[in-house]
């Protein structure tokens, strides 16, 4: 009975989007430019560069766990809803993505799809994970900026095809510029101007009936009404319409007050401390981000070659903090500490 709930509540949903927005919208979104980012969006993938990524990575992990005695067979994506990536990381929203999705949060909770584990017995099997994820005997901890760290096992399956499809080293540039994203986006929000700006949005939108401070504040309002109605079983609709008309209301504010460039050249300004001392990290990392797309497009081969660990150190990504978006790829290790 909850199933057929969820389903008619889903329909629902997408008649709202559809007749609220898309059909004034149309197809613009997809023509739009990327969310700006932190380093030129270094860190981040399109979403048919995410797939193909995932799709190569899993196809090197089940040829190492082969070589190894056992069988993998390669995981999915979850699909549907708005992936977090896809968004701005400082909450800029433009007015085809108010229209078409308003913040992505109701029809993430309702279409988002993840799929099943295909190797949910096997995974139950001790040596099947130590080849897979390694073992405690040969982890490596690798020192951070700020103090923080992450860790790899260098023996497991998943080090391997990570550093075959992406090369040494680009796990620890990966986290360190994680690090270094964080704190630019930290700094964005600090920034004097950009606080002079986002206090015109505030006012902006309260002449719009909004009572808001900083532009976290109206997606914390749809996520509280969201869990409320979700924990109470009760209609969605509501729910997706005050998402629509709020984001509308938020994507016309700044606009108005130009928030974009605010966030442009405070974005600028706290990059440029960080020149010097990364450049070439940076150019490395770009250069290696290319090469991985490169390699993710070559077809799948049974035979293909794995590094092996002790040869290529690879590091499994850790878990993005929660000012930076998500990693686009599977991970097996631990959050940054």
């Amino acid at each position: 009975m909850r199933q057929r709930t969820t389903g008619v509540l889903l329909g629902v949903l997408l008649g709202i989007l559809v007749a609220a927005g898309c059909s004034t919208a149309g197809s613009t979104a997809s023509h739009e430019p990327a969310p700006m980012r932190p380093f030129g969006g270094v860190l981040t993938y399109t979403p048919a560069q995410r797939a193909a990524l995932h799709a190569a990575e899993e196809n090197l992990v089940s040829v190492c766990m082969r070589r190894r005695g056992f069988d993998y067979d390669p995981e999915g994506l979850a699909t549907g809803g708005t992936d977090p990536d896809d968004r701005s990381p400082y909450g800029l929203l433009t007015t085809s993505q108010a229209l078409q999705d308003g913040y992505g949060i109701t029809s993430a909770a309702l279409l988002t799809h993840r799929p099943k584990d295909p190797n949910r017995v096997r995974s139950r099997q001790k040596g099947w994970q130590e080849a897979l994820l390694g073992t405690p005997a040969h982890k490596v901890t690798v020192s951070l900026p700020g103090g923080q760290k992450y860790f790899y096992n260098s023996d497991s399956c998943v080090s391997s095809a990570r550093g075959h499809l992406y090369g040494s080293g680009y796990e620890r540039l990966y986290n360190l510029f994680q690090v270094l994203a964080n704190d630019v986006i930290s700094t964005v929000r600090t920034d004097a101007d950009y606080q002079r700006v986002q206090g015109r949005w505030a006012a902006c939108m309260a002449g719009a009936g909004e009572r808001v401070a900083v532009l976290d504040d109206p997606r914390d309002q749809v996520d509280r009404r969201l869990r409320t109605a979700l924990q109470a079983h009760q209609d969605l609709r509501p729910v997706a319409e005050f998402e629509l008309e709020l984001s509308r209301r938020d994507a016309r504010c700044q606009r108005t007050v130009r928030l974009d460039a605010a966030v442009k050249g405070a974005q600028q300004r706290a990059e440029r401390t960080k020149d010097g001392t990364y450049h070439d990290d940076l150019s490395r990392l770009r250069a290696m981000r290319a090469e991985a797309l490169r390699r993710s497009q070559k077809p799948s081969s049974s035979s293909a070659t794995i590094a092996r660990p002790s040869d290529t150190p690879a590091v499994p990504s850790s878990a993005a903090p929660s000012d930076q978006p998500r990693s686009p790829l599977r991970t097996f290790s631990a959050p940054l500490v």
